[in-house]
């Protein structure tokens, strides 16, 4: 125990010292200890960055000592409640079934043999919900890699057309394995057979992300884990090499080569602009964050709005972002004024309500509004009303109304969801592409544990005539599906399609 109270009071210093950043607003993190029968928490408060950074540091010296079994009882309970009390999507998925899965997770979640095995059973509990803007993560020190290896590999997966392919490598072991070579085995097993083993600890809310999620995940281990990966080249000769799970280096990363126009870098742009024959623009959009992406839009857009006579509007891995700021971007590409997107409503409780419903029965509630209220208040199926999303802007701002094609893929999700929803609306806006992640919604997040956090989706959303999209994604109105050939040879397949839906000849 005094030892306990001289960690806490180090973690306390750290946070006071001038080089942890205590200009930045404190958080309290939460400490558990068990005595005797009774749990008892206990509150420090470190130095946070709202996007990463101090927190995990904070708690370093903490996140060595691994959990005990009260601890990992007590992080498992508090994600069933908060998910219990906080998932938009509750009433389908059941709160006895999810009351069931805790159940049978209590033993074995103290059973498991370290902090990885149960970060793993965590993840595929979380998984069941099969929701992406719900999720366990953690900032302890049991680094793991999917991507850097030793001896200077580095390596990125991706799903195309049902085939792992290298999208990436290391430019000295291009030679070895090079971009387009599809992986056939991992450690002695066939690739699918090593998916099935990732994909339900994977949080996605439809089969073709979580299939894409695990290939990016396929060969995620701790640092110093040995991978046998058996491969087929472009040029139909097979190999195999060993790979080991390694840490990062930064200098690795501007030493790749990848397929064209498939680096992770590209894929992942903030904000670029290409133009085509005929003046067609098009606009890669990265994110809807505020700052840098829609600074650039601004200093680009009175250029595109002079010249271009088409426009695309690119938003695969788009995946990121405000339902404001996107609805801003799309507020240039319309003379309206109101723009009206998804409709949203959230859970509710009202403890009053929920006793006055605790006898009532399904048969007591037809006919009576009162009764039928608190009764959902007393079994958890109680929401707000509905909220349609409503932006207003000024009659003068700058505005482009062109033909417009937008890309979408199955990384297009959250804020670039609500701007389709929004966009649906708008005469002479068409999408190419296949369908999007299905996960828009507005994430609550709790901690666990000190190293251990969950994020909850809060906001049930869905297209302002009702239909839903989150669990299923927007299907695009002209699919066009990738295949290995056309990533070979550098073709963009749905870009191509979408410039010859605005009147640019194929070359």
């Amino acid at each position: 125990m005094r030892r306990s109270f001289w960690l806490f009071a180090l973690l306390a210093a750290v946070g006071a010292m001038p080089g942890a950043e205590a200009q930045q607003p404190t958080m309290p993190t939460v400490g558990v200890e068990l005595r005797g029968d009774t749990m008892v928490y206990r509150t420090v408060r470190v130095p946070d960055r709202r996007h990463g950074g101090l927190r995990g540091r904070a708690w370093a010296g903490y996140s060595h000592t691994p959990w005990t079994a009260e601890q990992k009882l007590f992080a498992l309970s508090k994600f069933w409640m908060e998910v219990r009390r906080n998932f938009a999507y509750m009433d389908r998925f059941g709160v006895e079934r999810w009351d069931s899965l805790y159940r049978a997770a209590i033993l074995p979640a103290q059973q498991t043999r370290n902090d990885v095995e149960f970060y793993r059973l965590l993840e595929g509990l979380c998984a069941q919900l099969r929701n992406e803007q719900t999720f366990i993560r953690h900032s302890r020190n049991f680094p793991q890699t999917a991507v850097h290896f030793d001896d200077g590999w580095t390596l990125r997966l991706m799903d195309v057309g049902g085939h792992v392919l290298v999208s990436e490598v290391s430019r000295d072991k291009a030679a070895i394995l090079p971009p387009g070579s599809e992986i056939l085995t991992v450690d002695g097993r066939p690739v699918e057979a090593k998916l099935g083993e990732v994909m339900p600890r994977i949080s996605a809310s439809t089969d073709r992300v979580r299939r894409r999620m695990a290939v990016e995940e396929m060969l995620l281990d701790l640092v110093g884990t040995p991978h046998e990966v058996t491969f087929r080249r472009p040029d139909g000769a097979e190999a195999c090499v060993r790979l080991v799970n390694a840490r990062h280096a930064p200098e690795a990363d501007s030493a790749c080569v990848a397929l064209p126009g498939r680096s992770w870098r590209e894929l992942h742009e903030d904000f670029r602009v290409t133009w085509y024959p005929g003046d067609v623009a098009c606009m890669k959009i990265g994110s809807f964050r505020p700052g840098r992406v829609f600074r650039a839009f601004h200093d680009a857009f009175p250029g595109i709005r002079d010249r271009a006579r088409g426009l695309i509007i690119d938003l695969r891995w788009n995946e990121r972002g405000s339902s404001r700021m996107a609805a801003e971007f799309l507020s240039h590409l319309t003379r309206d004024t109101v723009l009206y997107g998804a409709v949203w409503r959230t859970r509710v409780y009202d403890a009053a309500l929920a006793s006055w419903g605790s006898d009532a029965t399904p048969a007591d509630t037809v006919g009576n509004a009162r009764v039928k209220l608190a009764y959902e208040h007393y079994n958890d199926a109680a929401f707000s009303d509905p909220v349609r999303s409503e932006y207003r802007f000024p009659r003068n701002r700058e505005v482009l109304e062109v033909p417009t094609v937008i890309l979408i893929n199955d990384a297009t999700g959250s804020a670039a969801e609500c701007f389709l929803a929004i966009a649906a609306s708008q005469p002479g806006m068409s999408t190419v592409g296949t369908a999007t992640s299905g996960c828009a919604g507005t994430v609550a997040m709790y901690e666990l544990l000190p190293g251990l956090q969950c994020g909850i989706c809060t906001r049930e959303v869905r297209f302002s005539d009702g239909k839903e999209f989150v669990g299923l994604g927007i299907a695009p109105d002209i699919e066009v599906e990738d295949t290995p050939a056309d990533l070979l040879v550098g073709r963009d397949a749905a870009l191509e399609r979408a410039l010859g839906l605005l009147g640019v000849p194929a070359e």
